[in-house]
């Protein structure tokens, strides 16, 4: 998840991951084997790209293969969305992160999951505490006092706008309110402090199930999300009913 003036709860460590990923690669969305590809970081053109695929294809795809780290939250509710409306099957093999799996993963009518693929979040709209990143930082401190309470106050008007959206889509596809914020609860926090590598949380294939996130089949079980990163690491809630 990204927003225009904040990063997530956590650290820089996933924001400057993300922002190396996207980087190193602009998203890609074409057609292979019958399955609709979204490579890359959550974008607008690349959302419009794909929209437009799909509509130009006399046979319609059942199924969207994406790996991504995520991108502008708008882009992640938009893309979720259409999913959603045209009820279309998501695949993840690698990744899906962020915005895409705040909002895109539980979209898919059904799920498939490598048995090392990540469906990593670290926050959502409906957080209760952001970190400025770096950029907005020092873009506050040479401001003006009251300039910079009006831009604060701004920003925080926005993200409460926001995340009554987030909240409505999240109960339209019947997922549980908590599902992009539990990892923020104090509780888990010394998860991260224990390990530097941890960026965020993702969940067991009972416990999605318990977030309302059914109809997920892995290929070669067991699932052990994230088993192929080096450099990061999501670390697995438990939920409690």
């Amino acid at each position: 998840m990204r927003h225009p003036a904040r990063s997530g709860f956590l650290p820089l460590l996933l924001v400057s991951f993300l922002a190396c990923a996207a980087d190193a690669t602009s998203t890609q969305v074409y057609l292979d084997h019958d399955e609709l590809n979204y490579v890359g970081p959550l974008d607008e053109q690349a959302n419009a790209k794909l929209f437009a695929l799909y509509d130009s294809l006399k046979e319609k795809p059942a199924r969207l293969a994406i790996r991504s780290e995520g991108g502008p939250t708008t882009q992640g509710l938009a893309l979720g969305q259409w999913v959603r409306d045209h009820k279309l099957d998501v695949k993840v093999l690698e990744y899906c992160m962020s915005s895409c799996a705040n909002y895109v993963f539980p979209a898919g009518q059904h799920k498939v999951v490598s048995n090392f693929a990540v469906i990593g979040l670290h926050g959502g709209l409906s957080s209760t505490s952001f970190n400025f990143d770096e950029a907005t930082k020092k873009t506050l401190a040479a401001m003006p006092p009251k300039e910079r309470q009006a831009l604060i106050d701004q920003i925080n008007a926005s993200i409460k706008g926001d995340s009554v959206k987030e909240q409505a889509y999240l109960k339209a596809l019947g997922v549980r309110a908590d599902y992009v914020t539990l990892g923020q609860e104090e509780r888990y926090q010394k998860l991260y402090r224990d390990d530097p590598k941890v960026v965020g949380w993702t969940y067991s294939l009972e416990d999605f199930g318990r977030m309302g996130i059914h109809d997920i089949s892995v290929i070669n079980p067991p699932w052990r999300p994230g088993a192929a990163l080096k450099n990061i690491a999501f670390t697995v809630l438990k939920v409690d009913d």
